[in-house]
C-alpha cells in the first residue's frame, strides 16, 4: 500500500525524483569536511527563518510597544528566550560562517572561471546579511540597538549630496521614531529576507551547474548522500551546539520573581525552564530607548573594525572611512575573478587567498584594537567603561520594574518614572542644599561637592532606628543639630529625660524601655492598629508609651484637635505624612510657625493662582526662607517620596495637589 502511495504521489508531483536530484549529487574526490561550510550556512539560515517567524508572532513594531514585546518575549513568553536567543546569535554565526566559507572558496579556487557568477553571487549574500544584522539590531528598541544604529545611520548621513536625503529615507523622518521601527521591521522580515532567498535560489542554482571545485589530480568519487550529507549534518548540529551553549551561558538580566508579599517565589520546574529568561538565560535586552538619555554606544563586534577605522579619518577625510575604503573592498573582492582569466588564473587564485586573508586579518586587528582601546586606562576608555557600569545597571533596574507592569505611554518612562533611578537626582536637585541621606548617596557625589546641610539626615527616615536616634540624640548632625531648632523644646526635653536617667536606675530602665516601645510602635504602625494580631500588644504598648511621654507636644488620630507645640504625628514617616510636609510645611499638623523649610508644589494645576494667594495668607508671618515656593510636579514629588522610603515601584501617575492637602 506504501508503494502504492508513493507510485501515486510521484506520477502527479515528481517529488521522487526532485529529492534524488537534490541529493544523489556526484562528487568528484569524494566527500569532504572542507565542502560543509555552504550546508552550515544555509542551516543557520533555515534556523533564522523558523525563529524569527515564531518572534514576529509576539513583536509589535512601535516605539511604545517594541521594547515591551521583546520584554514579553524574552521574560513572559513560554520558551521565548530560546528563540529570541538562537535568533540573536544564529546572526552572529552566520557572518562568522560568511568569513569561513568565503576563505574556503578563494582556497579551493572557486571563485575563478566558470564559477565567477556565483561568487558574486555570495557576495550579495554577504552584503544581504549584514544588512539585516543591522536593521534587526534596532527591533528591541532598546539603547543599545538605538545609540548603535544612529551611528551608522548618521554615516550614511554625512555622504556628500545624498547624505542628508539618504539619512532621511532610512529613518523615515528627522528623528528615530515609529517611521524607522516599521521601515527597519519590514526590510528585516520582508524585502532583505526575500532578496536573500532569491540569491540563495540563484546561489545553488548555478553551483550545481558547475559543482564542487576538486583539485585536478583529486581520487574516487563519492555522492551528497549520504557522504558529504553526514558531514554536513554533523557540522551543523555543532554549530547548533554551539550556538544553545551560548544562549543558555546567560548574557541577560535576572528578573527576581516576588509573591505580593515581597518574599521570593516558588517556581516550578516547568516554569524555570519555559522562563528561563528570568534567570538571564538567552540574549541581553537592554534599557528602553530614550533620547534623553545618553548611552556609550558601540555597534555590534562584527561591525566594531569600521567603527575603529573610523577613528583614523576624522574631519574633511572622514569619507575615506566611510566611502572610499569600504567600497574600494568590495570593488576589489568583486574584480577577483578577472584577475584569474587565461593565464592569469594561477595569479588570481594566490591573490584571492591574498586579499581575503588580509581583509578578514585586518578586520579581527581592527576589532581587537577597538576592543583594546576600551579596556586601557586612557581616561576616555575609564569614562566610557564607567558609563557601561552605568547603562548596565539601568538594564537591570528596568528588567525588574517591567515585572510589576510598563507605563501605558511606553516602557521609557519606565526609567524616568523610577523612584531608585531618579528618586536620588531630585533628591540632589531638590532638597540636598538642606538634607542628607548618608550612606544611599550615589558615587558622582564628591567629596566637596555637598553644602553643608541645615536638616535632618533622611537616609532611613520613618523607621524604627530613626525614630530611636531622635529620642536619644536629637540634637546630633542627623536631626536638629544643624537647624535652628537644635536649642528647641524636643532637644531640651530629651536632654532632661536623659538627665533624669542618669540619676535613677529605676528612670533609665523606664526610659529605655519606652524609647524601644515608642521607636517600634511609630516606626511600623504610623496609621493606627495593625491588622496582624502578633503586632497587636507591641502597638498597644508603643501607643501607650506615647500618650504617656509625647501627648504633650504631640497629637495621634485626632483630626479634631487643636495645634500642638509639635507636629502631629499620624502616619508619621509615610508617604501621606511626607506628601503633606512637601507640599505644606508650615501647616498646623506640621512645624506651624517654627517652620523654615521651602514650599514645594505643582505650579501649573488648576487652582495655582489660589494656591499662591492661600500661601501668602499663611506664611505671612513666616521666615523669607519659608515663604518661597519652589515648583515641583506630582510625578517628581511622588519619586523622591519613594526614593526617601525606599518604595521603588515605578510611578505611573501622580494627583493634582495645588490645593492645599485637607488638614
Amino acid at each position: 500500500m506504501i508503494k502504492s502511495f508513493r507510485d501515486w504521489l510521484e506520477h502527479r508531483t515528481g517529488l521522487g525524483k526532485f529529492i534524488d536530484m537534490m541529493l544523489l549529487e556526484h562528487i568528484p574526490g569524494g566527500a569532504k569536511w572542507r565542502y560543509v561550510w555552504g550546508s552550515a550556512l544555509a542551516f543557520v539560515f533555515t534556523l533564522q527563518l523558523v525563529t524569527g517567524v515564531l518572534l514576529m508572532t509576539a513583536y509589535s513594531p512601535s516605539d511604545t510597544t517594541a521594547w515591551s514585546s521583546v520584554y514579553y518575549i524574552q521574560y513572559e513568553m513560554d520558551f521565548g528566550w530560546l528563540i529570541r536567543g538562537l535568533h540573536h546569535f544564529g546572526s552572529q554565526t552566520m557572518v562568522i560562517l560568511l568569513g569561513v566559507h568565503m576563505l574556503q572558496v578563494v582556497i579551493a579556487g572557486a571563485h575563478l572561471k566558470p564559477r565567477e557568477v556565483n561568487w558574486w553571487l555570495g557576495l550579495g549574500l554577504m552584503g544581504v546579511v549584514l544588512a539585516m544584522s543591522l536593521t534587526g539590531y534596532l527591533l528591541p528598541w532598546d539603547q543599545k540597538g538605538y545609540w548603535a544604529t544612529q551611528v551608522a545611520t548618521n554615516i550614511a548621513g554625512g555622504l556628500p549630496e545624498i547624505g542628508p536625503w539618504l539619512r532621511k529615507t532610512i529613518v523615515g523622518g528627522p528623528e528615530y521614531g515609529n517611521h524607522t521601527l516599521t521601515r527597519f521591521f519590514g526590510l528585516h522580515v520582508a524585502i532583505l529576507p526575500g532578496i536573500l532567498i532569491l540569491l540563495l535560489v540563484a546561489h545553488l542554482v548555478v553551483f550545481r551547474r558547475h559543482g564542487v571545485t576538486h583539485p585536478p589530480q583529486a581520487k574516487g568519487e563519492g555522492w551528497f548522500w549520504p557522504d558529504q550529507a553526514f558531514r554536513d549534518m554533523v557540522v551543523s548540529m555543532l554549530i547548533f551546539g554551539i550556538m544553545l551553549g551560548l544562549v543558555l551561558w546567560g548574557w541577560g538580566s535576572k528578573q527576581e520573581v516576588k509573591n505580593a508579599d515581597g518574599s521570593p517565589a516558588q517556581r516550578t520546574l516547568y516554569d524555570k525552564v519555559a522562563h528561563a529568561g528570568k534567570d538571564g538565560r538567552g540574549a541581553n535586552l537592554d534599557s528602553p530607548a530614550d533620547p534623553d538619555r545618553p548611552y556609550p554606544a558601540r555597534p555590534e563586534w562584527y561591525f566594531l573594525f569600521l567603527f575603529q577605522l573610523l577613528k583614523y579619518f576624522e574631519g574633511n577625510k572622514v569619507l575615506i572611512g566611510t566611502v572610499i575604503i569600504p567600497n574600494g573592498v568590495i570593488l576589489l573582492l568583486a574584480l577577483l575573478p578577472i584577475f584569474g582569466y587565461g593565464r592569469m588564473r594561477k595569479f588570481g587564485h594566490i591573490l584571492g587567498i591574498v586579499v581575503v586573508s588580509t581583509v578578514l586579518i585586518g578586520a579581527a586587528v581592527l576589532t581587537i584594537l577597538a576592543i583594546a582601546e576600551d579596556r586601557s586606562d586612557s581616561e576616555k576608555a575609564k569614562t566610557f567603561r564607567k558609563e557601561v557600569a552605568t547603562a548596565e545597571k539601568l538594564a537591570t533596574r528596568a528588567i525588574q520594574a517591567a515585572g510589576d507592569g510598563i507605563p501605558e505611554n511606553g516602557p521609557r518612562y519606565l526609567l524616568r518614572r523610577d523612584p531608585m533611578t531618579q528618586g536620588w537626582r531630585l533628591f540632589k536637585t531638590n532638597c540636598a542644599s538642606c538634607h542628607s541621606a548618608i550612606g544611599r548617596e550615589e558615587e558622582e557625589t564628591k567629596p566637596g561637592e555637598k553644602p553643608k546641610t541645615t536638616a535632618a539626615d533622611l537616609a532611613d527616615f520613618g523607621t524604627k532606628e530613626w525614630v530611636k536616634g531622635m529620642l536619644t540624640e536629637p540634637e546630633g548632625p542627623k536631626f536638629f543639630g544643624n537647624t535652628q531648632l537644635k536649642g528647641g523644646k524636643m532637644v531640651g526635653w530629651v536632654k532632661a529625660r536623659q538627665a533624669e536617667a542618669a540619676n535613677s536606675a529605676k528612670k533609665k530602665a523606664e526610659w529605655d524601655a519606652d524609647v524601644e516601645l515608642i521607636s517600634e510602635w511609630l516606626g511600623n504602625s504610623p496609621r493606627g492598629e495593625p491588622k496582624e494580631p502578633a503586632k497587636k500588644d507591641a502597638y498597644a504598648k508603643g501607643l501607650a508609651a506615647f500618650e504617656n511621654r509625647c501627648k504633650e507636644c504631640h497629637t495621634y488620630n485626632e483630626p479634631d484637635a487643636e495645634p500642638s507645640d509639635g507636629p502631629d504625628l499620624t502616619g508619621f514617616g509615610d508617604a501621606e505624612y511626607l506628601r503633606n510636609m512637601i507640599v505644606n510645611p508650615h501647616g498646623p499638623k506640621r512645624y506651624g510657625k517654627n517652620n523654615r523649610m521651602p514650599i514645594f508644589r505643582n505650579l501649573d494645576g488648576p487652582l495655582a493662582d489660589f494656591t499662591r494667594e492661600q500661601i501668602q495668607q499663611e506664611t505671612k508671618e513666616l521666615p523669607d526662607e519659608a515663604k518661597k515656593v519652589n515648583d515641583l510636579s506630582d510625578i517628581d514629588r511622588e519619586l523622591i517620596i519613594r526614593w526617601i522610603l525606599k518604595d521603588y515601584r515605578v510611578v505611573f501617575g501622580g494627583d493634582v495637589v495645588s490645593a492645599p492637602p485637607k488638614k
